[in-house]
């Protein structure tokens, strides 16, 4: 899973991005870089206790990947979003967006003021308007080419229409096969967006500190607050010290578990695991696939062969400690391709190639 961190200059977006990932990218280049890449490992104390149980070989935790979008030089300070980002944002599959709320006034806001619910508007109207652009190129091109080209020149029509009405594209009721058909086009306001607060350190403590709460409810965005400056400190010390610090200032559960909950959520992901002595992982997919499907998760050949999944749930297993056990309980159970995965579940793909 992919994630691009956008937002105006200035916002902390490198910051926020080191808070997170532990990285310890250069800050305050206003675009004159390179976009920072990090993966991280999603904690998941499942994949530690199986480990304590199968001693296996190696441990495979979850990864998202995030992206810090650097705006190139030729992108004015009022613009988030260039040439260059727009190439990098179409890959993500989901946007950040971290939105200044911070006072600094030897980092001034490239609009004058620290307004958080005026830039959540400014920056969702420059996707709409991005991905305007590219509807408008297509229909022009569709209608010079024409032939067997009318069910997408339609689509593309409607899309044009929405946009203009001042309306997001994940806004847009769309098939499952027009969905596909513009997949491609990486159209940036219908990825998923979560909104990030960053707030200085005199609004710790406080309710809403980036003030950003009734815009995200308005607009049917998730959004989470974080002290980005403080967090970033925080990230680079020793592990065994960062609790105490974190409990002496207020700051919460730690700023990466706080945001991939944040970002499953919104997603609508979870995991499943398989464990044995060879390796025990935990894998990402989204809430309500089939059986069949998360097998071509772990191998296009394991979906293509697929005879029928093992699987116990997480909590059976431990509370029976061994697969023997659960088998002997009765909490092992045979499902076909049609089954819908749960969070947790521990899975034995049977297949045949």
């Amino acid at each position: 899973m992919k994630c691009g961190i956008i937002g105006f200059t200035r916002s902390g977006k490198t910051t926020i991005f080191n808070a997170i990932t532990g990285q310890h990218a250069a800050v305050g280049a206003f675009g004159a870089r390179e976009a920072n890449v990090a993966a991280i490992k999603v904690p998941d104390e499942r994949v530690d206790k199986l480990c304590e149980i199968f001693s296996p070989k190696k441990k495979t935790y979850a990864e998202f990947q995030f992206v810090d979008i650097a705006p190139g030089e030729s992108t004015g300070q009022d613009k988030a979003i260039d040439a260059n980002a727009l190439n990098a944002l179409k890959s993500v599959d989901a946007l950040v967006h971290v939105v200044r709320a911070f006072k600094n006034e030897e980092v001034m806001h490239p609009h004058d003021t620290v307004d958080p619910a005026r830039d959540c508007r400014m920056l969702e109207e420059e996707l709409q308007l991005c991905d305007l652009i590219v509807v408008e190129k297509r229909i022009d091109r569709l209608i010079k080419e024409h032939k067997g080209k009318e069910h997408e020149i339609e689509l593309m029509n409607r899309m044009k229409e929405h946009l203009e009405n001042g309306k997001p594209l994940r806004a847009l009721e769309l098939s499952q096969p027009e969905s596909k058909d513009i997949a491609g086009y990486g159209f940036l306001s219908r990825k998923p967006m979560l909104l990030l607060g960053n707030y200085g350190d005199g609004s710790i403590g406080n309710d809403d500190p980036a003030a950003i709460a009734p815009y995200a409810k308005e607009a049917g965005f998730s959004h989470i607050d974080l002290c980005g400056a403080m967090e970033m400190e925080v990230s680079q010390l020793p592990d065994e010290e960062r609790q105490t610090f974190r409990d002496e200032l207020g700051l919460g559960e730690e700023s990466r578990t706080h945001f991939l909950k944040a970002a499953y959520d919104m997603l609508g992901l979870m995991s499943f695991l398989t464990a044995g002595e060879p390796e025990v992982r935990a894998w990402t997919i989204n809430k309500g696939t089939k059986a069949v499907e998360a097998a071509g998760v772990i191998h296009s050949d394991i979906q293509r062969g697929f005879i029928r999944a093992e699987i116990v749930s997480y909590k059976d297993f431990m509370s029976d400690g061994s697969m023997a056990k659960a088998k002997e309980h009765g909490h092992t159970r045979l499902e076909g391709k049609e089954y819908i995965m749960l969070d947790g579940d521990i899975v034995l793909f049977r297949f045949n190639v």
